[in-house]
């Protein structure tokens, strides 16, 4: 019976140590999405004002700062547009909105939404706590009026 119980106790011990290296059952989510993206821009015009939104969504069971960047991409060139930081509650949306202007041509442009997720307390428990980065992308291109060439007789 003394070796049923000592062989109970080191199974327990196991079972316990096994059970601390299972990370929490809760699953952190931060969604970035566009709003109405059935609406974004696809060609555009140039020297027109185009906007566009995009909404951050918190479901990390805690409050989670965040900070963005946005940059437009375009021949070559790589321009800032706008950039932040925000606190968000559990289960909070933040909407954030943009506008952008292309004066020059180009064939394909890409504006990139860049949200980066901040633990302030590195040393959490949880190992699904982690600074992680985000990323979502809008692809434009020029609408190219017609020419028109005249050629003399």
């Amino acid at each position: 019976m003394k070796y049923i119980l000592i062989a109970f106790i080191a199974i327990l011990i196991v079972f316990l140590i096994v059970l601390s290296y299972i990370p929490l059952g809760i699953e952190p989510l931060t969604e970035l999405y566009f709003e109405n993206h059935t609406k974004l821009p696809k060609y555009l015009f140039l020297n027109k004002p185009y906007n566009f939104s995009f909404s951050v969504h918190n479901l990390e069971y805690m409050d989670m700062n965040y900070s963005y960047n946005i940059i437009m991409q375009y021949s070559n060139k790589t321009i800032p547009t706008a950039s932040g930081n925000f606190l968000l509650a559990n289960n909070q949306t933040k909407t954030i909105e943009n506008s952008f202007i292309i004066n020059e041509g180009f064939d394909k442009a890409k504006i990139t939404v860049r949200i980066d997720k901040l633990i302030e307390n590195p040393m959490q428990k949880d190992p699904n706590l982690k600074n992680i980065t985000l990323f979502i992308h809008l692809w434009l291109e020029e609408i190219k009026p017609p020419t028109i060439t005249i050629i003399p007789d």
